[in-house]
């Protein structure tokens, strides 16, 4: 008997939580129209795209030395090839291959543009279409979406998401080339 007294206690507990929850969300009627959503900006916005922005000049360059402080090697990112009709098998790749080296590497550019960029607590997404350029010609364009982990009082690369879409770069590119970051830095 007591045993199912408390049981049945817990329950009613958990049905008048959730009912006093319920009603703390029902409205009397509809938002007023002047009503508009708000976005509140991360602090940490421009220190987030700051270290994106180091992390391409990084990868670039082929400066090991500035990926090592950026890219936590532990990670694993995902690449996809997509072409009009044809979508490729989404692979993986360490984050340490990224820190091998390879004597015949020719530095390239990778700049993005129009980033979203979502925050909480030590974790964030950057989200942004870009264009890679090698040799001064378009390679590619797509989506990257990067994700950062703040440790040790820095944003770190965690892993990065992205698709490699050649035949989108016309329909992708910004209106102005203003847009596009990192600006500096390059060594192609």
């Amino acid at each position: 008997p007591g045993r199912s007294t408390g049981v049945r206690m817990k329950r009613l507990l958990a049905t008048a939580a959730l009912a006093s929850a319920l009603a703390g969300c029902a409205t009397s009627g509809p938002a007023p129209a002047t009503s508009a959503p708000t976005t509140a900006k991360s602090p940490y916005e421009s220190e987030i795209l700051a270290t994106v922005d180091r992390f391409l000049l990084a990868i670039g360059n082929h400066d090991d030395e500035a990926l090592e402080e950026i890219l936590i090697t532990e990670g694993v990112s995902w690449i996809q090839t997509i072409k009009p009709g044809e979508e490729q098998p989404v692979r993986p790749y360490t984050n340490a291959s990224m820190m091998e080296p390879d004597p015949d590497a020719d530095p390239f550019i990778e700049r993005y543009w129009d980033p979203t960029v979502t925050v909480r607590g030590g974790l964030a997404q950057v989200w942004a279409p870009y264009e890679l350029r090698d040799n001064g010609e378009q390679v590619h364009c797509g989506i990257d979406a990067f994700d950062l982990v703040h440790l040790d009082g820095a944003w770190r690369v965690a892993s990065i998401l992205s698709t490699m879409e050649p035949e989108s770069c016309a329909a992708m590119m910004p209106s102005s080339p203003a847009a596009m970051r990192p600006r500096d830095g390059w060594k192609e």
